[in-house]
């Protein structure tokens, strides 16, 4: 089986290197739209789900969205995080810091095997680590990691460049038994496994996992979708009957069957940047007045159709470590905006109603990608409430290249933004890194960020308070809210979904299924 299964993946492999790691394109409408077939009942409907054969199925270097979302029925990693953001450990039992904070020492847990009875052991683990330092969709979230090694059988031991109390959090990086035959996607200790019958690829229960008894489904067919006009005519047809996708998403998929939607949050965060560096939004009081001024809420709901989470903090409000009173100081109020902007010395000239200081207006340029519709929305909404304020607002709107150029030359007062954070929620890279178009420097800022990082139990909850504190006072950017994800599945098929933002399919074994297949 594993061999017809090698085979299937070697013409996947050769299909990948036409098109891989590009970004997917946009749905186009098709010259021959697909005849739509009947409708059938959720009893004559199999759960199955889409992949990717232009792309890699390894879960660690394999960047194609469509195959990652199958991830988690394959493989599992020491944590998984759950949707308040806590690492649960999975095929790790323990993980313990080192005194100075720069190493961590995880015990594994017994008796896991991979699905072809392969005892799972440390150095496993450490290979797995070591490979996605260095792969496209682990690299950023591990650049911390110095390298991984197995102390013994049972013990991994992660060394860093910087001590990191949440670390686990960054953990649930797939691990995987490497197999010998060319192209084969490696082995797993998840729920399922890759089979082959033929040309067929599927999903069969892992024989080694404790919980394979437990699954809803004994097959789950995979389909071959290598473009978005494929992938949803084969969920509307019901080739396919589970999909994930993002509304706000400038290329959300327009699926258009009868289906049930159930959301989940993200690291993804929209925000506002501010030019810090010079400009009226130098001072902290315009920033912060600004900030008061957007209505996070009316955004989510009416810009982003509910699909966010509105956060004043560039950490989810889901997080434990989201400061409340810190966020109430930054939070939509119109007269605590205005008192700020009177602050910094900005009074309401009678004649044309904008704000002036010594006879200079308060004028901003705001700018957005221009082939990012819901950003653009975004940014119109936002412009309005400045100028509701008085603020003289010109909204530039440039294509992806001149957008970034702008950013880069410092050719704006205002920016949205948008970055998905790792799962620690460590907003470095915006105050302090290569994102910081604003040119924002504030020492106490960051070593507060360098203390919450490394603090861990009610050190890290001290931390957090003192940090969030400092960026209240600052406002080196304005964060508006974490996109939401959405898992659709077609409608009646199945109950108890509990999606999360690495594995759609968390926890499938407590599903209740409307038929048995």
């Amino acid at each position: 089986m594993r061999r017809r299964l090698s085979l299937l993946l070697a013409v996947c492999l050769g299909l990948s290197l036409l098109g891989c790691n590009q970004e997917a394109p946009a749905p186009q409408p098709s010259d021959s739209p697909p005849t739509p077939t009947p409708t059938q009942t959720v009893e004559n409907v199999q759960f199955s789900l889409g992949y990717d054969p232009s792309a890699s199925l390894h879960p660690i270097t394999g960047e194609s969205q469509v195959n990652q979302d199958l991830t988690g029925l394959v493989y599992q990693g020491l944590y998984e995080l759950d949707n308040e953001f806590v690492p649960q450990p999975v095929l790790a039992a323990s993980g313990t810091p080192g005194e100075d904070g720069y190493s961590w020492t995880f015990s594994l847990r017994p008796g896991v095997l991979f699905s072809d009875g392969t005892p799972l052991t440390a150095q496993h683990a450490a290979a797995s680590l070591n490979t996605a330092r260095t792969s496209g969709p682990y690299a950023a979230r591990l650049s911390g990691l110095t390298g991984a090694t197995a102390a013994d059988d049972a013990t991994l031991v992660v060394y860093l460049s910087a001590p990191n109390g949440n670390l686990p959090a960054l953990l649930d990086v797939p691990i995987v038994l490497e197999q010998e035959e060319a192209w084969t996607a490696p082995l797993g200790t998840g729920c399922y496994q890759y089979e082959a019958a033929g040309e067929r690829l599927y999903l069969q229960p892992n024989p080694c996992h404790a919980g394979a008894s437990a699954l809803p489904y004994a097959t789950i067919p995979l389909t071959a979708v290598s473009g978005a006009n494929e992938r949803i005519a084969a969920f509307d047809s019901g080739s396919i009957t589970a999909v994930t996708t993002e509304f706000s998403n400038p290329y959300a998929l327009g699926y258009s069957s009868s289906y049930e939607t159930c959301g989940y949050p993200t690291t993804s965060l929209l925000y506002v940047g501010f030019k810090a560096s010079g400009g009226v939004c130098q001072t902290a009081a315009v920033r912060q007045a600004f900030s008061r001024a957007f209505n996070r809420e009316a955004l989510v709901q009416v810009q982003l159709s509910g699909h966010g989470d509105p956060a004043c903090l560039p950490i989810s409000p889901l997080c434990g470590d989201y400061d409340e009173e810190a966020s109430a100081a930054l939070s939509y109020d119109l007269e605590q905006a205005a008192a700020l902007l009177a602050q910094a010395g900005y009074e309401r000239n009678g004649e044309d109603n904008l704000l002036y200081r010594r006879n200079a207006p308060l004028a901003v340029t705001l700018l957005v990608n221009s082939d990012n519709e819901s950003r653009q929305t975004a940014a119109e909404a936002l412009a309005q409430s400045l100028a509701g304020l008085g603020v003289s607002v010109t909204l530039s709107t440039l294509p992806w290249s001149d957008y970034t150029a702008a950013l880069a030359a410092g050719q704006f007062d205002l920016y949205i933004g948008e970055v998905r954070l790792t799962g620690d929620f460590d907003p470095s890279p915006l105050l302090t890194g290569a994102l910081n178009y604003g040119g924002y420097e504030n020492w106490t800022l960051t070593q507060a960020l360098g203390t919450w990082k490394a603090a861990q139990g009610q050190a890290r909850t001290q931390a957090a308070q003192a940090l969030w504190a400092q960026f209240a006072q600052d406002a080196p950017i304005a964060p508006l809210c974490f996109k939401r994800g959405a898992l659709l599945v077609r409608w009646g098929m199945v109950s108890g979904l509990q999606p999360t933002r690495a594995n759609p399919f968390y926890r499938m074994e407590e599903w209740t299924t409307a038929s048995n297949h």
